[in-house]
C-alpha cells in the first residue's frame, strides 16, 4: 500500500482516473444520439437503449464485481476492466449498425462494473482515516466530473468536426493509458476467500434489463410488447428474491437493515434517476425541440456540467468541514429548484439551459452519499460497499433515462413535454432532500461507527 504523500496522491489520481473515464463515456453520448439517430436511422427506443446498454450491465454486475475484487484482487479486476472497456470502446466506433453498437455498449458497461467498485474500495485503502478519505473523495468526484463535464462539449465538438464515431475513438487511450497507470501505482490488496453470487447476478441483470425494455417499449405505445415484458420482469424479479433467500446472497441481509447505509444507497438512486433522466431529455430537446446543432447542444450543456465538476469537487471539502448533510440537503434544493424552473419554462432555450444548470448542484450530494456508504459498510465488505451504492446509482440512471426519455416521447417530445418531464424531475429530487435527512440522522450516543480500515 502507498505510505508517503507522494505515492498516495498518485495512487489517487490514478484511481480517480477510472471514474472520470466512466463518466464522460457516460455523458459524451447524449449528444451525439439525434445525429446517431440521423446516420443510422431508427427511433428514440433505440437511442435510449445506446444509453441504457451501457448503463444497465454497468448497474447489475457490479454486485457481482465488488465481491470478485475483494476475491482475486481489486488492483488486477480494475485493470482488466480498463482493457475490456478499452475494446468495446473501439467496437462502439467502428459499429455498422444499431445492433453492434448496442452489443459494444454492453461489452463497455461490463468494463465499467468491474473498473468502479475496485478502483473505489482501494481509496478506502490509500485513506483510512475519516476526514482525509473525505477530501480524497472530493477529488475522486472532482476528476470524475471533470470527465462527465468534458463530455458534452468535447462530444459535440468531435461530433461536428469528424462525426459521432470519434466520440468513441477518444477514449481508448485514455482507457489504456489510466489501466497502465492504476496497475503501476495502486495498492495491491489481500484477497479474500468467498462464493460469488453468479445466479442472483444473472438474474438482477435480467429484471433489470426486461424492466427497462418494458418502459422503453412503453414509451414508443407497443403495449402488448411492454405488458409481455413488464410480465416477464414480474417473474425474473421473483426468481431473484427467491435466490436472495439462498446461502449466498449477493448482499449480506445486515446490510440493508434500515439505516445511514440503506439511506446513502437510496439517495444515489435518486440522483442518478432525476441527472441521467434529465440529461438525456435536455440533449434531445434543444435539438429536437429548439433547433440547436450538435455542437450547440454541447455548449449548452456545458454549464450543467461545469457545476457538476464544481458541486463534486466542493462537497469532499464541505462533508470534511461541516459533515455530509449540509451539501446533500442544499444540493438536492438547488437542483429541485432548477427542476421546477425549466418545467415553467420550456418553451425558453435560455429558462431551459439555466434550469438544467442548477440541477448540477445535486453534485453537492455525491461525495457526502459516498462517504457516508464506506463509513457504515464493515472492512471486509468494502468492495461490495461501493459496488452496492454504485449499483443502486446506475440503476437509477438506467431507469431515469427509461422512465423520462419515454415520458418525452409519450408525450409528444415538443416543449410541452419537456415540462411533464423536469415537473417529475423535480418531485424525485425533493425525495432526494429526504432521504438525505434520513442517511444523515444523528446516531446514539452508544453506536460506534464501523470504518473502513
Amino acid at each position: 500500500m502507498p505510505t508517503t504523500p507522494l505515492r498516495r496522491a498518485t495512487a489517487l489520481v490514478a484511481l480517480s482516473l477510472a471514474f472520470g473515464l466512466i463518466q464522460f463515456d457516460a455523458t459524451v453520448i447524449n449528444t451525439v444520439l439525434d445525429t446517431m439517430r440521423s446516420d443510422l436511422g431508427g427511433n428514440l427506443g433505440l437511442a435510449q437503449w445506446a444509453v441504457d446498454g451501457y448503463t444497465i450491465p454497468f448497474a447489475a454486475l457490479m454486485l457481482a464485481a465488488g465481491p470478485a475484487a475483494d476475491r482475486f484482487g481489486r488492483r488486477h479486476v480494475c485493470v482488466l476492466g480498463f482493457v475490456l472497456f478499452a475494446a468495446a470502446t473501439a467496437g462502439c466506433a467502428l459499429s455498422p449498425g444499431w445492433a453492434a453498437l448496442i452489443s459494444c455498449r454492453v461489452a463497455a458497461g461490463i468494463g465499467a462494473a468491474l473498473i468502479l467498485p475496485s478502483s473505489l474500495a482501494m481509496i478506502g485503502e490509500v485513506y483510512p482515516e475519516p476526514a482525509v478519505r473525505a477530501r480524497a473523495l472530493g477529488v475522486w468526484g472532482g476528476v470524475a466530473s471533470a470527465g462527465f463535464a468534458a463530455g458534452p462539449p468535447v462530444g459535440g465538438a468531435l461530433a461536428a468536426a469528424f462525426g459521432w464515431r470519434s466520440v468513441f475513438w477518444v477514449g481508448v487511450p485514455i482507457a489504456l493509458a489510466a489501466g497502465a497507470a492504476v496497475g503501476r501505482t495502486a495498492p495491491s490488496s489481500a484477497r479474500r476467500e468467498g462464493r460469488l453470487a453468479v445466479r442472483g447476478t444473472a438474474l438482477a441483470a435480467a429484471a433489470l434489463a426486461l424492466g427497462t425494455a418494458a418502459i422503453i417499449e412503453a414509451g414508443q405505445a407497443r403495449w402488448v410488447l411492454a405488458a409481455a415484458l413488464a410480465t416477464v420482469t414480474v417473474l425474473v424479479f421473483v426468481a431473484f428474491v427467491a435466490s436472495e433467500r439462498g446461502s449466498v446472497p449477493m448482499i449480506p441481509r445486515d446490510m440493508l437493515t434500515p439505516g445511514r447505509f440503506r439511506s446513502a444507497i437510496a439517495t444515489g438512486f435518486v440522483f442518478n434517476f432525476a441527472l441521467y433522466g434529465a440529461l438525456l431529455c435536455v440533449g434531445l430537446g434543444l435539438q429536437s425541440v429548439h433547433g440547436f446543432s450538435v455542437l450547440g447542444t454541447g455548449m449548452a450543456i456545458l454549464p450543467m456540467t461545469i457545476v457538476v465538476a464544481f458541486g463534486s469537487t466542493s462537497s469532499g471539502f464541505l462533508t470534511a468541514r461541516f459533515g455530509p448533510r449540509i451539501p446533500m440537503v442544499v444540493g438536492f434544493g438547488c437542483a429541485a429548484a432548477g427542476a421546477a424552473g425549466v418545467a415553467l419554462g420550456a418553451s425558453s432555450p435560455a429558462a431551459v439551459i439555466a434550469g438544467q444548470t442548477a440541477i448540477g448542484l445535486a453534485s453537492l450530494a455525491m461525495p457526502a452519499m459516498t462517504s457516508i456508504a464506506l463509513a457504515e459498510a464493515p472492512p471486509a465488505h468494502a468492495g461490495l460497499a461501493g459496488a452496492v451504492l454504485n449499483c443502486a446509482r446506475q440503476t437509477g440512471g438506467a431507469l431515469g433515462v427509461a422512465v423520462l426519455g419515454a415520458a418525452f416521447s409519450a408525450c409528444g417530445a415538443d416543449a410541452g413535454a419537456l415540462a411533464v418531464v423536469f415537473a417529475a424531475t423535480a418531485v424525485i429530487l425533493v425525495v432526494g432532500i429526504r432521504t438525505s435527512l434520513a442517511a444523515t440522522v444523528s446516531r446514539p450516543p452508544e453506536e460506534v461507527p464501523c470504518d473502513v480500515g
